[in-house]
């Protein structure tokens, strides 16, 4: 049965019912779906801007992350993000280095303030083979980031850059000339004839180049000094270990950054020297008083000649660097460029150096990164012989007598009893040297699974230096030899390859990493020579040799001759790091090295060490004082060791030999025995214990460490006298150890902080005490000076005993002048106006046994002070640097005391001039005691301003309207200001004397000076 309803109203149809229906049943329909998509809707579109900024402006590529999902976008140039969320937290993360991260919630517009992150415990460093927390640290380490480099003005390397930036780490400027020798020591030296450099490791790649890497593109420096930080460098690390990140892209757009300043530089060494008429009326009086007739007769045509003054100049540096850089959150790439061309103070001296520098990563996906770093460096310089004798042009220049011209009325030199002239020794020879270097290297990390990474790292570099000499005929040697030229070249390539695996496992409250790993490495270097005279002309320089009539040595180099050397290393290694409740801390490593340059008895080194670290500022002994913000005790214990010598020196090597068989002969070549044989040559070995403590204060604005050491180096590589019914005079054995003690304070703060003003202090200083235990049975090393004229031979100047230290000075305690009428009994032959010496040992006669240590002349300790301030767009730094408790012998004034110095006035002149302590003609013709005495071993302690730099950096409003302008920043700065010191010689820095043993010489050093430079800084995006 069908029943039919009808509708009460008429109007009303059927049709009409079933689209009431269906709309109904639409309308629900979509209300459901609605219900249902919508939040997913909202959450899919929901779209977050915001902005970023510290108290100083805008943050270029702060991380914004999404919390609970993998989602992470940066901020542009102008401290602005977008960011879409994927996830329902609702919560952003803000980061950024250097500041402390701050979570917000998601909703509309954010802006965010960062506050920087005082507590520099959360900062990673670098260490071998990997990287870790610095409150993790269990090692001593010391940092030096990029913002606290000297830089600018004349600073051409690393030494230069970090001079006086970190406790025990003693650096020192042995030359001012451009591209001047720089020397690195950490804790002291430990080898008497090795190396004492640190090994320098550029983004994981070895070299021997580190010194020489453009200080611009540093980013971060990790200066490793105890035995736990060092150990996994095995044989190489006994000496420290300096580890160098370079710069790398920043999240952002593409920067263009370019920094140009010229500088100019000023001598500061002015020695008072006589002029023409003095220096005549002195020699003529000493003549006199000799019974000899006067030098310079009344119609001498005097002349007034300052020649140290016609020798210098007020020179110029100039310093380009350019850098293009750019990253995202998978890639990361740097590219660098570098010109700097330094004129010396002393002139026809110079340097001029090109770099570039290309760095890049690459993050694949979430298990695969890839990096690779290159780097190229071309030098050309003009040198002069900086040697500590005569031959060297300023010991010319300086003694050379004023009362003569430079130059004849027709503009050629002026030559006089045949010597030659004293700027012409310093203009006319040829004296370049050119070096090139590129090294590359590329690395692969992979993870394998959750915890275990394995990273490839292979690299090689290459090296070429070479150095051409020419003598020409407008001097004495090379017109008597019709011209002399010689040219050396020599290379080195080394490859390197290294495979590691780290695996990280935590546990509870357990944390492990431990990490193993293989090293090799290969050297292989040669050596090239020539050297010709007579030759037709002097246009060819040492560019043709062939044109020489007559092979000829030079330099001390042999006529002609090449040699090549190969050495490889193998190692492996591990380390294990452990942590409980991020408390209680430990590190164990252990190295084998197995190196080609050692006998098959020890090939093979074991270097084990451990150290433990304790966080004490969560125990409530602690906490109850209000005291520490953190709080960590460290102590470590292990040894590295040194292989810095040259191959085959356990071998038995060969030499040429020439001989006449018979009379009338002719001359036959063969080779003979160099050196004796020895199996049992092993690695020197350093054990070391050190103790520290790392505190902080104030929240971390306040950071200090202390750190005290003892090193005891063994087995030293040393030559000992044998027999000579072995053939030889001396062999290479391991005998003998040395001993530093030391302290450091290194001290960070923070001392004001506010919207428009900054203060930041940086405070280190170390001491370290050296000492001589053994010196496998020598009893005393010597080291001579050079001749300080040309009819006085060299004297013994330095010493080394057991008990004593390297580059102890040694001489005889000066006592005065001999007065008119006074008797001396230890010199009964002296006469009045000799110089008089202490009777040391009391035995009545004044000899050899008279002379005593006089001082040391390595710093017991060292210093720097730096202050940062920041007001508005101001910026100004000065950093003060200084060396303590060493001596020197200034052997320069010992020289002009007696020929060109206006101490000569003050001379001892009987019956005039007695009450003097300046002796009648100097001390080089005295039968009794020498001229190395301790009237001329002067302290050497300086406190340097180093450097001053004030810059404006234009605020970024006025770029608005130039969307690619970043920042510009206009800059002065002043390097070595201002020394303070007693010292009276060319600077209390140089040495000539470069010798482990023999340190302490001021001989004819390239002058000092000081710079000033301006300059700009441009940022394009």
């Amino acid at each position: 049965m069908i029943k039919i309803y009808t509708h009460p109203d008429p109007g009303f149809t059927q049709s009409n019912l079933l689209k009431k229906k269906l709309y109904g049943a639409l309308v629900k329909m979509i209300c459901c779906y609605l219900f249902v998509l919508l939040p997913v809707l909202a959450s899919a579109q929901t779209v977050i801007t915001g902005s970023v900024k510290d108290k100083d402006g805008p943050i270029i590529g702060a991380t914004i992350s999404e919390k609970g999902v993998k989602n992470t976008t940066s901020t542009d140039l102008g401290g602005k993000f977008k960011i879409t969320l994927k996830g329902s937290s609702n919560i952003l993360i803000i980061s950024y280095i250097g500041y402390k991260t701050q979570e917000v919630t998601a909703s509309g517009t954010i802006n965010v303030t960062l506050q920087e992150d005082l507590n520099k415990l959360n900062e990673v460093v670098v260490v071998g083979y990997g990287s870790v927390k610095k409150s993790d640290l269990t090692g001593s380490v010391s940092s030096v980031k990029a913002d606290d480099l000297n830089l600018g003005g004349t600073t051409s390397n690393l030494g230069q850059a970090i001079q006086g930036k970190a406790a025990g780490v003693q650096v020192q400027q042995s030359s001012f000339a451009p591209g001047g020798t720089i020397s690195i020591t950490i804790r002291g030296g430990n080898s008497i004839n090795t190396s004492n450099s640190p090994l320098y490791v550029v983004d994981g790649f070895i070299t021997d180049n580190g010194n020489q890497i453009n200080p611009n593109d540093i980013d971060d420096i990790q200066i490793l000094k105890d035995a736990s930080a060092t150990a996994i460098y095995g044989s190489r690390g006994g000496n420290g270990v300096v580890l160098i990140t370079t710069k790398k892209g920043k999240i952002g757009k593409v920067a263009v950054d370019a920094d140009v300043s010229n500088g100019y530089q000023y001598l500061t060494y002015h020695p008072s020297l006589l002029n023409g008429q003095q220096y005549t009326d002195i020699q003529n009086a000493t003549a006199i008083e000799d019974g000899k007739p006067a030098i310079f007769p009344s119609n001498f045509p005097l002349a007034n000649t300052n020649w140290l003054k016609a020798a210098t100049q007020n020179a110029t540096v100039q310093n380009r660097n350019l850098s293009i850089s750019s990253a995202d959150k998978d890639s990361k790439i740097y590219v660098s460029g570098n010109y700097l061309k330094q004129l010396g103070v002393l002139k026809n001296t110079s340097l001029e150096r090109y770099t570039a520098r290309i760095g890049a990563e690459k993050t694949l996906n979430e298990n695969l990164k890839l990096g690779a770093n290159f780097y190229g460096a071309s030098s050309n310089s003009t040198l002069q012989s900086y040697s500590g004798d005569i031959t060297a042009p300023l010991f010319s220049l300086l003694t050379a007598q004023p009362n003569i011209p430079v130059y004849n009325a027709d503009g050629s030199y002026y030559v006089y009893q045949g010597k030659n002239n004293a700027l012409a020794s310093l203009l006319e020879p040829t004296n370049k040297s050119g070096s090139k270097l590129i090294n590359g290297n590329v690395s692969l990390d992979y993870t394998l699974f959750k915890g275990l990474t394995y990273h490839l790292g292979a690299g090689s570099e290459y090296s070429q230096v070479t150095a051409g000499q020419y003598t020409p005929r407008t001097l004495v040697a090379g017109k008597a030899n019709g011209g002399i030229a010689s040219e050396q070249m020599s290379t080195a390539f080394r490859w390197l390859v290294e495979n590691y695996l780290t695996y990280k496992y935590n546990f509870k409250d357990h944390a492990f990493t431990l990490l193993v790993g293989n090293s090799n490495q290969r050297d292989v270097s040669e050596l090239l020579n020539a050297g010709a005279k007579g030759f037709p002309t002097d246009v060819f320089l040492y560019y043709n040799l062939s044109a020489g009539s007559t092979a000829y040595s030079n330099n001390g180099y042999s006529a002609y001759g090449s040699s090549k050397s190969e050495s490889s290393l193998t190692d492996y290694y591990g380390r294990l790091n452990y942590a409980y409740k991020d408390k209680i801390l430990a590190t164990f490593t252990l190295r084998d090295d197995a190196s080609s340059k050692f006998g098959s008895n020890f090939r093979h080194g074991i270097f084990p060490s451990g150290a433990l670290a304790y966080k004490l500022e969560d125990e409530d002994f602690i906490k109850n004082l209000n005291t520490f913000s953190s709080l960590k005790l460290r102590v470590s214990y292990g040894v590295t060791g040194n292989d810095r010598i040259n191959n085959y020196q356990y071998l038995s090597t060969f030499g040429n030999y020439s001989t006449v068989l018979s009379p009338g002969g002719a001359l036959q070549v063969g080779i003979e025995p160099s050196s004796l044989s020895n199996p049992n040559l092993k690695w020197e070995s350093t054990a070391q214990l050190d103790a520290g403590l790392d505190m902080g204060f104030a929240d971390g604005r306040i950071n200090a460490t202390i750190d005290v050491y003892r090193k005891k180096t063994s087995d030293l590589l040393i030559n000992i006298p044998i027999g000579q019914w072995w053939g030889f005079s001396t062999q290479l054995v391991n005998g003998g150890a040395i001993e530093n003690r030391g302290i450091e304070l290194g001290i960070n703060t923070n001392n004001i902080r506010s919207n428009s003003f900054s203060w930041n202090s940086s405070f280190n200083i170390s001491y370290n005490k050296q000492k001589a235990l053994d010196l496998g049975g020598i009893k005393t090393i010597s080291s001579n000076t050079a001749n300080p004229s040309g009819t006085v031979s060299g004297r013994e100047f330095s010493r080394l005993e057991v008990g004593q230290e390297l580059g102890m000075l040694y001489g005889y305690v000066y006592a005065g002048v001999l007065k008119t009428g006074e008797t001396y009994s230890p010199q009964p032959n002296s006469k009045a106006g000799d110089p008089k010496y202490v009777d040391v040992n009391g035995d009545g006669v004044i000899t050899p046994a008279d002379q005593k240590y006089l001082g040391n002349s390595n710093p017991h300790y060292s210093m720097g002070f730096g202050n940062d301030f920041h007001y508005k767009g101001f910026d100004l730094n000065i950093f003060i640097q200084g060396a303590f408790g060493y001596k020197l012998f200034n052997m320069n004034r010992l020289v002009l005391e007696s020929t060109t110095s206006t101490d000569a006035l003050n001379r001892f002149v009987a019956g005039k001039n007695e009450n003097t302590d300046i002796p009648r003609e100097g001390y080089f013709l005295s039968t009794y005691g020498g001229y190395v005495n301790s009237r001329f071993v002067e302290n050497a302690s300086y406190a340097r301003l180093k450097s001053v730099s004030l810059g404006y950096s234009f605020p970024s409003s006025l770029f608005q309207h130039i969307k690619i302008v970043q920042g510009i920043r206009l800059y002065a700065e002043a390097q070595n200001l201002v020394t303070v010191t007693g010292y009276k010689g060319t600077d209390p820095e140089v040495n000539v004397h470069t010798g482990n043993t023999s340190g302490g010489l001021d001989f004819n050093s390239f002058p000092a000076f000081r710079t000033f430079a301006f300059g700009i800084k441009v940022s394009v995006h």
